[in-house]
């Protein structure tokens, strides 16, 4: 399934990624894992890049802490379109930046959704 998104221009999720506060980029999921040690926040998370990019749609993760503290790595695809953009792993409609749609991802609620900032 996926979710259509409806924005003035298709690229704006891929090229607002990289200024997102929970955005580290080509980190691995080794290293990733590493940042959340001794953290104790469920669903605090962060972006990094995924495994291919290409004209059309981009491999993401989003690395989060479940409730019982365990580390999920959620891969996600993000596909553009003439009217905007989808991601494949949903069945919802989302929002216009991928803070309306990371809860989304993470299968939690929006307001449980806490950015692992590379500033705090």
């Amino acid at each position: 399934m996926s979710a259509f998104l409806n924005i003035r221009d298709s690229s704006t999720i891929i090229q607002d990624m990289p200024s997102h506060p929970a955005w580290y980029g080509e980190i691995r999921g080794l290293n990733a894992e590493k940042l959340f040690r001794g953290k104790k926040t469920p669903y605090l998370y962060l972006l990094r890049t995924g495994e291919k990019s290409t004209g059309f749609e981009t491999d993401f993760y989003v690395t989060f802490l479940l409730p019982d503290f365990s580390i999920k790595h959620q891969p996600f695809i993000v596909r553009e379109a003439t009217k905007g953009w989808f991601f494949e792993n949903g069945g919802h409609y989302i929002g216009e930046s991928i803070d309306e749609v990371i809860h989304l991802i993470m299968h939690c609620r929006k307001e449980e959704c806490v950015p692992l900032s590379k500033m705090g």
